[in-house]
């Protein structure tokens, strides 16, 4: 006789109009957060090409590659949301974490393609302060805006709907604004002086912050992510939660014959297999199975447990 199982992660997708609204924060704020950068980075570049700024199209790249990251994250929120990631073979926390893996991958990669022009680079001609150095000033500027802009939308999100998609926009967000500051003297200094040896080496200062700021991030999150693609058993502090359930409803099962659990990303997996006399009537087995479920999810935030009842002779 195969086990009942009484609860597994939903496949079905859910309408837009069931979800709550710390859900459709969450979306907002992560859309908001990349669409500044699509509406900024063309004329961006422009203006870095015309005035050969370093410092200015190593944002640009930056910006570029981590669009793509963003939407990626965007599109996955959504699935989330609506229940839509059956078929993902690594589990929803996994997934998760591999967005955070290749945030950081792409930082590395920017990071080393402006350190490597910046090296490369050497002093202009000095042609003098042109109305497009101004209009340079001015971009580095707006960008700062908007790098700020999406930060507290994505704190609020963050606080009613703790996600790891969420909080590494956040991150990614926060560590911008400061090399974006840096950017803006850099690029002042840069643009703004008369001397092209100065405003060299105002380029390549800027650049090697920005390059410390980068890699910083990266290992951020490479050190967050990477553990998180092993699934691994739960801390004990977590471990005693669920103990203290169990015992709690100990005198209304037999024995417990399996207690299961893994940490994927963000989300616990918790699978306890419950022993119950033959004579036990199934329907009241099944409810008691479920509030155990639904207790420790309780206890237990970003979980997913499974509670199987067991007859003698079937134990795994």
């Amino acid at each position: 006789m195969p086990r009942p199982r009484l609860r597994s992660i939903a496949s079905s997708g859910a309408p837009a109009d069931e979800l709550s609204p710390s859900q459709r924060q969450s979306e907002r704020a992560v859309f908001a957060a990349f669409a500044y950068d699509c509406l900024l980075i063309p004329p961006y570049l422009w203006v870095a090409i015309q005035v050969d700024s370093i410092t200015m199209v190593g944002e640009c790249l930056r910006g570029v590659l981590m669009i793509s990251v963003a939407f990626a994250s965007w599109l996955t929120l959504r699935r989330i949301h609506r229940r839509q990631t059956a078929g993902y073979d690594f589990g929803l926390g996994k997934h998760e974490q591999i967005l955070s893996l290749l945030v950081a991958l792409l930082l590395l990669v920017s990071a080393g393609f402006i350190a490597w022009k910046a090296i490369g680079k050497v002093p202009g001609a000095g042609e003098g302060i042109g109305l497009l150095n101004a209009v340079a000033v001015g971009m580095v500027l707006f960008n700062l805006v908007a790098n700020v802009a999406p930060i507290p939308p994505l704190m609020r999100a963050l606080r009613q709907n703790p996600s790891v998609i969420v909080r590494t926009q956040l991150r990614t967000k926060i560590t911008k604004t400061v090399g974006s500051s840096i950017v803006v003297a850099s690029v002042a200094v840069a643009m703004l002086g008369s001397n092209p040896v100065v405003s060299l080496w105002a380029d390549r200062a800027g650049v090697a912050i920005v390059v410390l700021v980068t890699l910083r991030a990266a290992y951020d999150l490479l050190r967050t992510a990477l553990p998180d693609l092993l699934d691994r058993t739960l801390d004990e502090p977590l471990q005693h939660r669920i103990n203290r359930v169990l015992a709690e409803h100990f005198a209304d099962y037999d024995s417990i014959e399996w207690c299961r659990s893994r940490q994927s990303g963000s989300q616990v997996v918790i699978d306890i297999g419950l022993g119950f006399p033959a004579d036990r009537a199934f329907g009241e087995v099944a409810a008691f199975a479920r509030r155990v479920g639904e207790r420790i999810e309780a206890e237990i935030p970003h979980s997913e447990a499974t509670v199987t009842p067991v007859l003698p002779g079937e134990a795994a």
